[in-house]
């Protein structure tokens, strides 16, 4: 008897420890379904499937694996030179302007001084025909682009062009040297913020000068191209063998002085003047309600804010880590 009551107790023990465990989980669970009810109540937006919980070393391990752009700390992202609600991209400009901003910044001040000083010299001359040949060729890629066909690109030595082309919409074609000028002028300043960039548009600007002269170009322009395409090619091999940076201060001049010339263009040709049949006269016969010097002031705005916004989107491109 003392036996079998020894082990009717020791069972009973057991049965009561058992039920303690699972009345104690019990009790958990129902608190954290309270918890999470009241975190709703306080939340009402929150997906009641993203309560997961999870123990603090999970936390640890999650917190350790967040991408490295995505700042938590904005004194810390701002210290990196980099936007924390952005991801990375310094938008606002930050923390500008460090050492390569301010050596890009007064390179291009300088340029604009050079440039100013020597604008009526010969040795500007054939810079000012690259800035032309940029223009006739923003016809040409518009006029391709629109489902046109290019005849024949030349440039003069008295600072003139013209494009030769059939088909295309005219609309867009026109507007294209001008614009296309100053748009080209500010994808160079930008792209000059960054090595590799500088490369990839140092060659875009030579295979754009290779393929014109597949398409009548007169004398001048196939001794400027050619001309060109070995002073860029010769600069990409100096950046890339010996001296680096080298290639970004270039590609940097031609976008300011491509830039500057077609916003002078647009002033001595549209404003200051009427040319009879220059660009803003095709736009006026195409829209008769709008005078010749009225689109080349619309000219004139667009231009300088690619200038404005070409400047800005270099300084992003090097303060946001990328230069």
């Amino acid at each position: 008897m003392k036996v079998l009551s020894l082990s009717t107790a020791t069972i009973f023990s057991a049965i009561l420890a058992s039920s303690a465990r699972a009345l104690g989980a019990a009790a958990t669970i129902i608190e954290h379904e309270e918890n999470q009810k009241s975190y709703l109540r306080q939340n009402p937006l929150v997906n009641p499937n993203d309560l997961i919980a999870t123990s603090d070393s999970d936390a640890a391990d999650s917190s350790s694996t967040t991408a490295k752009w995505l700042f938590t700390d904005e004194e810390e992202a701002i210290e990196l030179g980099q936007d924390a609600t952005t991801g990375g991209t310094n938008w606002k400009l930050d923390g500008c302007c460090g050492r390569y901003e301010t050596i890009f910044l007064s390179c291009f001040a300088a340029y604009l001084v050079v440039i100013k000083l020597l604008w009526n010299t010969f040795i500007m001359k054939p810079m000012k025909l690259v800035a032309v040949f940029v223009h006739e060729f923003g016809h040409a890629t518009a006029c391709w682009l629109t489902g046109g066909k290019v005849h024949g690109i030349e440039v003069y030595t008295n600072e003139g062009g013209v494009t030769k082309y059939t088909g295309g919409w005219r609309f867009f074609v026109i507007p294209a040297g001008y614009l296309g000028g100053a748009f080209w002028g500010a994808v160079f300043v930008v792209m000059s913020g960054d090595r590799w960039a500088s490369l990839s548009i140092a060659i875009i600007f030579c295979v754009g000068m290779a393929v014109s002269l597949f398409f009548a170009p007169n004398a001048t322009m196939v001794g400027l191209n050619i001309g060109f395409i070995v002073l860029t090619v010769a600069f990409i091999l100096v950046d890339q063998l010996a001296i680096t940076p080298f290639l970004q201060f270039l590609t940097l001049f031609y976008g300011v002085f491509i830039g500057i010339f077609s916003v002078y263009d647009i002033w001595d040709d549209l404003i200051t003047r009427t040319v009879e049949g220059s660009d803003a006269h095709a736009c006026h016969k195409l829209i008769p309600c709008c005078l010749p010097r009225c689109v080349g002031v619309q000219f004139a705005v667009v231009a300088l804010a690619f200038q404005a916004l070409g400047l800005y989107l270099a300084l992003v491109w090097m303060s946001s880590g990328s230069a």
